[in-house]
């Protein structure tokens, strides 16, 4: 942990985590702010280390549950907790997309069902302690896009009007168009819609990219004491009938895909970005599929025939998904009102 997790910058590539000596894959960040911060960085390092030498389970598990367990700890500050919890998100998905694949069938399954039930746990920890204390200590309160009242869903529409449209392409899915291309990371929503003139037959499902550049928490202005924010994928899908006029939206679930790492293991890094590794990398299989817990079965099935990916990799999740963007939510705490 440095200065990246204690101030909340996304990490800009995947390298050793540093302090204590800790040689393992984890996201790295710069120095610590302040000499606590340093010595807490220090504290977790160790930790880390010395849980991983004297446990026989593989790294990944090691590596999420301590991260896990530091996220609730009531002596670490809750801007720390957030981010932490964030870093273990980042673990999670550093396994699925570079070493799951390369491990064999059996110990890839039990890893990954150790794993989602950790993350089970994580979401559990965010909903029940850390989002809750978000808003005692900062007045930070993450809202429901379905309860705002009418002058705040005009100030969302106008901003996905203004901002998000422009940036958004849906892509239908049906007998004359192919299922598209998942990126690895992205959230996406699918959407299942009908025609209300069946002359022109029914269309099954439309897919939309949520816009990675977006922000994570959508400010709402509100007349109560806390500020109040969004989820960005909410933003998307409570305006859908903005992007498709005359349809009839049945449904809408979100999604999101991991695909495995095509990362170059000889030659130069120049080499490793040529035209073929970049293509390379677009047909990694998928390795991982979150989506919503509202999903029925049925779709999911489906969404997965398509990707395609084994129904043992497949997460339903009850709460947000790509955790790893939390950094983000501890930085709203040091935004001045």
């Amino acid at each position: 942990m440095t200065q990246d997790l204690i101030e909340g910058r996304r990490p800009a590539r995947e390298r050793p985590f540093a302090a204590a000596g800790y040689e393992a894959s984890l996201p790295a960040f710069a120095a610590p702010i302040d000499d606590d911060a340093i010595v807490r960085a220090k504290s977790l390092a160790i930790g880390l280390k010395k849980r991983l030498h004297a446990s026989s389970q593989p790294a990944p598990l090691v590596e999420a549950a301590y991260l896990l367990d530091e996220s609730r700890s009531l002596n670490c500050p809750l801007l720390e907790r957030v981010r932490i919890l964030g870093l273990f998100a980042s673990v999670l998905d550093h396994y699925f997309a570079e070493q799951a694949p390369d491990l064999a069938d059996s110990s890839r399954q039990e890893t990954t069902l150790q794993l989602d039930r950790l993350l089970e746990q994580a979401l559990v920890e965010l909903d029940q302690t850390l989002l809750p204390e978000m808003k005692r200590q900062f007045g930070i309160l993450i809202g429901d896009s379905n309860s705002l009242e009418s002058p705040q869903r005009s100030h969302v529409r106008h901003f996905f009007r203004q901002q998000l449209y422009p940036m958004l392409t849906p892509l239908a899915v049906d007998p004359g168009h192919p299922f598209p291309f998942i990126s690895s990371h992205s959230i996406n929503i699918l959407v299942h819609l009908s025609s209300p003139d069946f002359r022109f037959g029914p269309l099954s499902y439309a897919r939309i990219k949520v816009p990675p550049l977006m922000s994570r928490f959508i400010e709402v202005p509100s007349d109560a004491e806390e500020r109040l924010y969004i989820w960005g994928e909410d933003a998307v899908a409570g305006f859908l009938d903005e992007l498709f006029p005359g349809m009839r939206i049945e449904s809408a679930f979100l999604f999101r895909v991991l695909r495995a790492s095509n990362r170059a293991r000889s030659g130069d890094e120049l080499q490793a970005q040529s035209r073929g590794q970049r293509h390379q990398q677009l047909a990694s299989p998928v390795v991982r599929l979150e989506y919503e817990a509202a999903m029925p079965d049925s779709v999911v099935e489906w969404l997965a025939s398509h990707l395609p990916v084994p129904a043992e990799f497949c997460f339903r999740s009850a709460g947000p998904l790509a955790l790893f963007q939390l950094v983000d939510l501890a930085n709203l705490a040091l935004i001045e009102n």
